[in-house]
C-alpha cells in the first residue's frame, strides 16, 4: 500500500544521512526531553492519584515546553526536508529553526498543544461521571485526541512549505491533508505509534538516537505525497482532458504548497 511504501521510502532516504540525522535527533532530544518527562511524568501521576494539582502542573509544563519544542521541531523539519529533496545536510541546519520560522513556530506547536490539554481535561473530567454516561463522552474526546495527533504528520512540514503565515490556514490545510487520505494517515499513525512504542520499550536508545529524526523525515514524505495527490485531482477536474505531466514543483495560491520533485 501507499502508506507502507512511502515509510520504506523514508527509512532509506534517512540511511543516507544516518549520522547527521543521529547529531540533530541528540540535540533534539536534549533540548526537549527534560521538560517533555517532567510533563509526563506529571501527568501519569494525576492519573494515578486522580489529583488536580498534578494535572494542572503538567498542563503548564505541556506549555512551557512549547518554547524549545517549537523551534527544535522546525529545525528537524528543515533537516528532513533536505533529506527528502536529496541535497547536502549539515546539522548546522537544525539551528535555522531557531530563527526566521521561529515566531511561527511558537504560534502553531503552541496552538496544538492548547488543544491537546482542554482535550485530556475533557477525558479526565468526563472519566469520573459515573457510568454509563461517561463512557460515550470519554471515547468521543479520545477519538477526536487521536485525530488531533495525527494532525502532527502535516502540521510540521507545513510549518515549513506554506507560503501564507495565517495559522488558521496552516491548521486547515493539514486537517485537509489528513482526512483527505483517511486511510493512508490510519496506516502511518498506527506504524508510528509503534516505532515509538517499540523505541520506548527497548531501553529509550532508538528513541535517543533516530526515532524523532526518522518520523520527521516520514512525516514530510507522508505531507508532499499526500499535496501531489491533492494536485492531481484539482488538475484533473480543471483539465479533465489534459494528460500531459504535472508541473515541478513550486508554490500555488496563497495558503497553498506544492511539494518539490
Amino acid at each position: 500500500m501507499n502508506a507502507f511504501r512511502i515509510a520504506w521510502r523514508a527509512s532509506r532516504d534517512l540511511f543516507d544521512e544516518l549520522f547527521t540525522a543521529i547529531a540533530v535527533n541528540l540535540l533534539w532530544v536534549v533540548i526537549n526531553l527534560p521538560l517533555l518527562g517532567v510533563a509526563f511524568s506529571l501527568g501519569l501521576t494525576a492519573m494515578i492519584e486522580w489529583d488536580v494539582q498534578p494535572l494542572f502542573l503538567a498542563a503548564l509544563v505541556l506549555m512551557l515546553a512549547v518554547i524549545p519544542l517549537g523551534p527544535s521541531s522546525t529545525g528537524l523539519t528543515l533537516v528532513a526536508q533536505r533529506i527528502f529533496e536529496g541535497r547536502s545536510v549539515s546539522w548546522r541546519l537544525f539551528a535555522d529553526g531557531f530563527r526566521a520560522p521561529r515566531n511561527r513556530s511558537w504560534q502553531v506547536y503552541a496552538g496544538w498543544m492548547a488543544v491537546f490539554i482542554i482535550l485530556l481535561v475533557n477525558i479526565a473530567f468526563y472519566t469520573q461521571i459515573p457510568p454509563p454516561y461517561n463512557a460515550f463522552l470519554t471515547m468521543f474526546f479520545l477519538y477526536v485526541v487521536i485525530l488531533w495527533i495525527a494532525v502532527l504528520i502535516h502540521l510540521g512540514p507545513l510549518v515549513v512549505l506554506q507560503e501564507d503565515r495565517s495559522v488558521v490556514k496552516l491548521f486547515r490545510n493539514a486537517l485537509i491533508l489528513m482526512l483527505g487520505r483517511p486511510v493512508a494517515t490510519l496506516i502511518t499513525m498506527l506504524l508510528m505509534t509503534v516505532i515509538v512504542l517499540l523505541s520506548i520499550a527497548i531501553n529509550l536508545i532508538p528513541l535517543l538516537l533516530l526515532t524523532p529524526v526518522w518520523l520527521a523525515v516520514w512525516g514530510f514524505r507522508a505531507t508532499a505525497q499526500a499535496i501531489e495527490e491533492i494536485e492531481e485531482r484539482r488538475r484533473a477536474l480543471q483539465n479533465p482532458t489534459d494528460d500531459g505531466p504535472p508541473a515541478a514543483g513550486g508554490r500555488g495560491r496563497r495558503g497553498q504548497i506544492r511539494p518539490r520533485d
